[in-house]
């Protein structure tokens, strides 16, 4: 037959092999699960909340790779860009955005650009 079965705890000794354990706490969870728990995490926010809850966690989520895939997701960069920390550029892009021109000084900075139409799309900004 081959495929999963679903077997009642009381009734795992009639399996001819038995079931592997199942992982109780994190620390007994895979590495490369956490690496997909990780990439499906939609914001910085949440991945920031990862590198909190211990070492293995900190270190999955500081990967580089996930922090480029938040940049070219989220403003727009190339993924050819080759910055020295994409997190570095993420935190960079994020506070701009969030602290320059959805701030109340965005109407300031707003007022040098000509108001012929279109709206903000994304930017990516790499310091090399």
């Amino acid at each position: 037959m081959g495929g999963p079965i679903i077997v009642h705890p009381l009734f795992q000794h009639t399996l001819a092999t038995p079931p592997a354990p199942e992982p109780r706490t994190l620390e007994e969870v895979p590495e490369d699960v956490l690496r997909l728990i990780a990439q499906r995490l939609p914001t910085a926010q949440q991945l920031c909340v990862l590198a909190c809850v211990n070492r293995r966690c900190k270190a999955v989520a500081e990967a580089e790779e996930l922090w480029r895939a938040m940049c070219v997701t989220r403003f727009a960069i190339t993924s050819h860009c080759s910055p020295p920390s994409w997190r570095k550029l993420y935190e960079f892009n994020h506070s701009f955005l969030y602290k320059v021109l959805l701030s109340r000084s965005a109407e300031q900075f707003n007022s040098g650009f000509s108001r012929s139409g279109g709206g903000f799309v994304g930017m990516g900004i790499a310091i090399a």
